[in-house]
């Protein structure tokens, strides 16, 4: 979703940059000094500037990845280290010109070397000084990285209920995403999106179909990182939620929690349209008033389909 090149760190960053410096060969010793650290000041300063343009620009995202990343990462530590990082662009590029400036009206060519390595020594000591950040960085990247690309304007539908109630399967049935499945709570990590399109032969739309991951009947302070994310996504992304219950109590949980979250989630997003379904049909034989399937057989599956479209038409 956001092209962000890999971090280096600072021994990297400054391998990167000396080593090119060193294969630098003028015969004027001025001119190749001179040189030498012009071309660490350039690579120091574009890599990091590189950097700082490539994170997104947090006050401008979605309130939904907006939450999401403050979650998962910590904005303000990302502003705070990619603060770290601009400071340490400009410091080197300061310090690289005051050692260009010693050079130039320095007429001794047996102290080009002294100075060289004195510049080096402080831009070296400016990188150590964010090496944490850089890391903190890289490690913000890669979790970047695995959040799924999801449009917060398209259509959009969240499928949620307790861990286990078969959530990814209805996922899976519905769309084009391919979520592992097993039968033991919080499979799911994190948010898994699929798409499915409209039936209509005159105006076929594409809906995002979002698996929350499972949520218990507790506080929103009391909820893990994994059940916040679903909490997330319910807050700022449906046009529909699909929520799923299981009366065969092979989830494990009750169909009192059960109806406890659903009378939590119908409260908190009360201007959200909700289908209920009971799930695992061909285990229970039916025991509620909600609309029957079954994920395992396709049973009330079409039935499903055709009540999602007239929703979200």
């Amino acid at each position: 979703m956001f092209k962000i090149p890999p971090i280096l760190s600072a021994d990297e960053l400054l391998d990167k940059a000396f080593g090119k410096a060193k294969r630098i060969k003028e015969r004027d010793r001025k001119a190749r000094t001179i040189n030498k650290l012009s071309t660490v000041k350039q690579i120091l300063n574009n890599t990091l500037q590189k950097y700082v343009k490539a994170f997104p620009s947090f006050d401008n995202l979605h309130r939904f990845y907006y939450e999401l990343f403050d979650l998962l990462i910590g904005i303000d530590k990302m502003r705070k280290s990619l603060g770290a990082i601009e400071w340490a662009r400009k410091k080197i590029s300061k310090i690289a010109n005051d050692g260009i400036r010693k050079i130039k009206r320095e007429e001794d060519n047996k102290k080009y070397k002294n100075i060289l390595a004195a510049t080096y020594g402080r831009i070296s000591s400016v990188m150590y000084q964010i090496n944490g950040h850089l890391t903190f960085l890289e490690e913000a990247r890669n979790k970047m990285k695995k959040i799924p690309y999801i449009d917060a304007d398209a259509p959009t539908i969240i499928i949620a209920g307790y861990p286990n109630v078969g959530k990814s399967s209805l996922l899976k049935i519905l769309s084009s995403a391919k979520p592992e499945i097993a039968s033991y709570p919080f499979t799911t990590k994190g948010l898994i999106v699929g798409h499915m399109e409209t039936e209509d032969k005159y105006e076929k739309r594409k809906i995002q179909v979002v698996e929350a991951p499972g949520l218990l009947d507790r506080r929103d302070e009391e909820r893990n990182y994994i059940e916040k994310q679903g909490m997330i996504a319910l807050r700022y992304l449906p046009d529909l939620i699909i929520f799923v219950v299981d009366a065969s109590l092979h989830c494990g949980y009750s169909m009192e929690n059960q109806m406890k979250l659903l009378d939590e989630i119908k409260k908190e997003f009360y201007d959200v349209d909700i289908i209920v379904v009971e799930n695992k049909v061909d285990i229970s034989g039916g025991k509620t008033d909600f609309m029957k399937i079954s994920c395992a057989t396709g049973e009330g599956i079409d039935e499903l389909k055709r009540e999602i479209m007239k929703r979200l038409s």
